[in-house]
């Protein structure tokens, strides 16, 4: 069975290199390329590859934040590509995940190629061991500071900061903003764990909401209430999150 691979890489010579290389490997289908993250992005959402050889060093949004748009847990099998020094590799090793140093030799190349391989339909480690390796080589906030979205044929950049709240349509979250709604591939669920949950509250079972965006929050019926956003939308509040967002637990 074939394994359909994405290549992600800003410099073209080196998704050259990596697509001839792969023409060598039988059981290799390339499925598509991506020469930055925005584009790797919604390649791996519309494509859904079995494995993606992900440059880390790219221009505007690099690799790590390629799989924190995606999520870890939505993460096909990764062979990182890098040019980090060996410092840093430490951490590739203890995870054991794969990656190939720049500029890397064939041999190394079909070695990450087929041990990836081999793990097909095996992917129960792979989102523990790059959850791991972020908190490793990614020091700092834990949480989402910007979403990959869609508008149209766009694909855009939106800060957490200015998500007024977020709606659950589906395996979609509409993403709410004072300058529009986007749609994000992603379920409410998913998305809840990688948001900061000081900033951000489920009120609903299809609803969160971005805390600073709440201007009150009025009682209704049968234990539940209103919430009233400061540019007037009002949500509801389901007595099963009231204790979360009230201070009541």
């Amino acid at each position: 069975m074939s394994v359909r691979v994405l290549v992600v890489d800003d410099e073209a010579p080196a998704r050259r290199r990596v697509a001839t290389l792969l023409e060598g490997e039988p059981d290799a289908e390339i499925v598509g390329e991506a020469a930055n993250g925005l584009e790797a992005v919604e390649a791996i959402r519309s494509l859904s590859p079995d494995l993606v050889f992900l440059d880390i060093q790219m221009p505007g949004m690099t690799g790590f934040e390629v799989i924190e748009a995606i999520g870890v847990d939505a993460m096909p099998a990764v062979v990182f590509v890098t040019a980090f020094d060996e410092f840093a590799l430490a951490a590739f090793e203890v995870q054991a995940v794969d990656y190939l140093l720049k500029p890397f030799q064939t041999d190394r190349f079909q070695k990450a190629f087929r041990r990836a391989a081999a793990r097909k339909g095996q992917p129960e480690k792979e989102p523990e061991r790059i959850g791991q390796l972020l908190d490793a080589v990614r020091p700092g906030p834990r949480h989402l500071q910007r979403l990959v979205v869609r508008k149209g044929e766009r694909i855009l950049f939106v800060s957490v900061g200015d998500v007024l709240r977020l709606s659950a349509d589906g395996n979609y979250v509409n993403v709410h903003t004072p300058d529009g709604v986007y749609t994000l591939r992603e379920t409410l669920a998913r998305l809840e764990t990688r948001l900061d949950p000081e900033r951000f509250a489920r009120i609903h079972r299809s609803e969160i909401v971005n805390v600073d965006a709440i201007k009150e929050v009025q009682p209704w019926f049968h234990g539940d209430y209103v919430v009233i956003l400061r540019n007037g939308e009002e949500l509801r509040l389901s007595r099963r999150y009231s204790g979360r967002l009230l201070g009541s637990e």
